[in-house]
């Protein structure tokens, strides 16, 4: 696979330890990432002894975990590597794993100890990094990022408030949390980008202080300078200084309570986070036309918010479920700037790639080619069984001739079984029979290599689906490898869009797959 290069308003699709790594040093502005780490497991588990017994876990989309697991799997690998070096970030990550144990916590901390370094060394110096977390491992990643970053290029510590104590998260034994900890660190302070903001007057302050209005109806606070009365009115003033404590932005999911929210931005992730918290930060330490990275990138808000606010930007993931995620997000978002598509660089370019791809990971080759073949995702990985043989989907409209208008469309189902190694007739009759629990219209199974006679003919007895909507006839299932979805195959099936006449009416709550375009 090709190295990847520095180039902004880029998705990048692999570990992003090896990304950044490829990148130039001191090319960044502002890095903003929320690291994933289990925060639901109990504070006590997270420090238990690991035996190794469990075999590791793939650092996956929107799964929270990392692992010891066994004696030569990445965690050790990476120990061994910082540690061997014998700098202090060395002997402190091997302290701290002598003192505390092989738990979680420290593989964590093991796993995050390179990168941090990789960050730094790409930060510019006059760039800052806000290291999102929360109390499970914040005060560990601290005394890390002290050592990385420099005590005295600290920031500050940003306290995100971003509920209420309501519901489920009042019972317990302790206080409930309503609080995200963000650590903020200039890559030399002083040198940094901050432009200040303001938040609004309360309106005890504007009633006790702005007591008077002048005869245009504004209002206005006086005060003595020099010998003169001036005064400041209330429409001139900027409000009070953006403080380290942030109660004003309202997490996603939760009950509104006073907290704003500009529109529902909801995408069925619990760690998905508000575009306003992120365009705080971007406008604090980035102006128009810098470049704003975010290494674990998720579902993209931190690029969505970057690109809203005319920067550039760089997303990087591990999981073509979330790169994926994060090219359609910005498509549909910004479809006036996308209409070329949007740069991925790791996917696979040819079949070769893609079989590699199979071979290396079986759960990214079957996010990427349902993502190439326009479909969704469906059931979650190393979660076997709980797609039912359904990889992914997507859908077509049917039009109903005796019905009009929005009444008369109906979306039809097409299921994607994806099978990354070897396959014969018994899986073509496994997806015709979940065609048939599915009541879908058609079905597509992908392969890694070109299909046996015998399933070519296990396919053709599925019969044909016939469509309604364009008269067309399309086989009911259907074989494709990645050869084939490398060089551009596609599904065969009805057209995804519908002719003007038919346009859906606006409906008051969309589900993900439609606020995604998807259907």
């Amino acid at each position: 696979m090709a190295m990847p290069e520095f180039s902004p308003n880029t998705l990048y699709y692999g570990d992003n330890l090896q990304v950044l790594r490829d990148f130039p040093p001191e090319c960044v502005d502002l890095v903003y990432l929320d690291p994933p780490f289990n925060s639901n497991r109990s504070y006590n588990v997270l420090f238990r002894e690991s035996k190794g017994a469990e075999s590791e876990a793939q650092i996956q989309a929107f799964d929270d975990t990392w692992h010891w697991g066994r004696v030569g799997t990445t965690t050790h690998e990476m120990f061994h590597e910082v540690v061997s070096k014998g700098d202090e970030v060395g002997r402190m990550l091997g302290a701290f794993v002598e003192v505390v144990g092989h738990n979680d916590v420290t593989a964590y901390l093991t796993m995050m100890t390179p990168r941090l370094v990789e960050l730094r060394r790409i930060l510019k110096p006059t760039g800052s990094i806000y290291l999102h977390c929360d109390p499970t491992a914040g005060h560990y990643l601290k005394v890390f990022m002290d050592r990385i970053f420099g005590a005295d290029n600290f920031i500050d510590e940003i306290v995100w408030n971003y509920g209420t104590p309501s519901g489920g998260r009042t019972s317990g034994q302790k206080p409930v949390k309503v609080h995200d900890t963000i650590l903020a660190y200039a890559a030399r302070y002083g040198s940094h980008l901050y432009n200040r903001q303001y938040t609004p007057y309360s309106e005890k302050y504007v009633r006790d202080w702005f007591r008077h209005t002048d005869e245009d109806g504004r209002k206005y606070q006086t005060s003595s300078r020099g010998g003169q009365i001036v005064r400041q009115y209330l429409d001139e003033s900027p409000g009070v200084p953006l403080s380290n404590v942030w109660s004003d932005i309202m997490q996603l999911y939760g009950s509104a309570g006073w907290f704003p929210r500009k529109n529902d931005e909801r995408l069925g992730y619990p760690t998905h986070k508000p575009e306003a918290l992120l365009e705080r930060i971007i406008h604090a330490s980035s102006n128009p036309g810098d470049v704003v990275l975010d290494p674990f990138c998720g579902c993209g808000t931190a690029v969505v918010a970057a690109h809203r606010l005319e920067r550039k930007w760089i997303g990087i993931d591990v999981t073509f479920l979330a790169v994926d995620l994060m090219r359609n997000r910005l498509a549909t978002t910004f479809p006036d700037d996308f209409k070329d598509g949007i740069e991925v660089d790791g996917e696979p370019a040819d079949e070769a790639a893609a079989l590699a791809l199979a071979e290396r990971d079986k759960y990214q080759f079957q996010f990427w080619a349902v993502a190439k073949l326009g479909g969704t995702s469906r059931g979650g990985q190393n979660r076997k069984g709980a797609d039912q043989g359904v990889d992914g989907v997507l859908a077509f409209p049917e039009i109903d001739a005796e019905k009009s208008g929005a009444a008369a469309v109906e979306y039809k189902q097409v299921v994607i079984s994806v099978k990354g190694g070897s396959t014969g007739p018994s899986h073509v009759r496994d997806l015709i029979g979940t065609v048939q629990n599915e009541q879908a219209a058609l079905g597509a199974l992908v392969t890694v290599r070109p299909p046996t006679r015998a399933m070519e003919r296990a396919a053709a007895s599925a019969g044909v689906y016939v469509s309604a909507y364009d008269g067309g006839t399309y086989p009911r299932v259907q074989i494709l490898t990645a050869g084939d979805i490398v060089a551009g195959g596609r599904i065969a099936m009805p057209s995804r869009q519908l002719p003007p006449q038919y346009t859906p009416a606006p409906r008051a709550k969309r589900g993900r797959q439609e606020r995604m375009g998807l259907v």
